[in-house]
């Protein structure tokens, strides 16, 4: 004899409502970690999404050369600068040259922590020695 299906048949109430349920539920979830994903992203800006970190600032050493004649020609490292007042990067050694039209110049290699302050002294690197012939038999006696 078969009996008639009951509501306590071994199945809890409502169990496709209960899957569907946990089905939107999971959905809902995964969705709002995309939406947060995006809104951080967004948030980094361009500069995040080129792929690289943003660089630390550095800040520069400040270096002003005291004494420099007008009309001279500064060069750092090999380039020609404009000021007597620029900064450079700290703890990097650099190459510091003065001359000037008369052919004076200066030189100063200096490693900067912070501001630093040079004098600037040009000076002559030959020496003009006025010679006159001689006769050699006379100067060994």
């Amino acid at each position: 004899m078969a009996h008639l299906p009951t509501d306590n048949d071994g199945k809890p109430p409502n169990s496709v409502g209960r899957v569907l349920d946990t089905r939107w539920m999971m959905a809902f979830s995964v969705l709002a970690v995309l939406v947060a994903i995006a809104w951080a992203l967004i948030e980094r800006g361009p500069a995040a999404q080129r792929g690289g970190a943003p660089e630390p600032t550095v800040t520069m050493a400040t270096v002003e050369l005291l004494g420099v004649p007008p009309g001279a020609e500064v060069t750092l490292d090999g380039r020609q600068i404009d000021n007597i007042l620029f900064g450079v990067t700290p703890g990097t050694r650099h190459a510091l040259e003065v001359t000037d039209a008369d052919g004076r110049s200066w030189r100063q290699v200096f490693l900067a922590k912070g501001s630093l302050s040079l004098v600037v002294e040009l000076r002559t690197h030959f020496v003009e020695v006025e010679v006159s012939p001689s006769d050699p038999e006379k100067e060994r006696d």
